[in-house]
């Protein structure tokens, strides 16, 4: 997920200094996440032409897509987080408040 919050950060800022900054990284291993990123999904989210940095088709479905995609990983880990802090002798059900 993280590599998701660095591609909306880069995203947003169109500039992958500035993005590393927001982020409290350094540029290169920033650079590398995306990279890393664009490989997972076989495909160019970033056009770096020209000293400017433009999203790509592929960029901008995913700059639609992400923020979704992160609420609900965070969701999961707070539903799993509460279910780990359960009772054990009463697990929780799927109708139950914890969901």
């Amino acid at each position: 997920m993280r590599h998701l919050e660095c591609f909306l950060a880069v995203g947003e800022e169109r500039h992958f200094g500035r993005a590393a900054e927001r982020l409290g990284m350094e540029q290169p291993p920033l650079s590398q996440r995306i990279r890393r990123l664009e490989k997972e999904l076989d495909a160019e989210l970033f056009d770096r032409g020209g000293g400017q940095v433009a999203l790509t088709p592929a960029g901008h479905v995913l700059m639609r897509e992400a923020p979704e995609l992160l609420r609900r990983h965070q969701r999961m880990r707070s539903l799993v987080r509460r279910a780990a802090e359960a009772d054990p002798e009463r697990p929780p059900r799927p109708w139950t408040s914890i969901y």
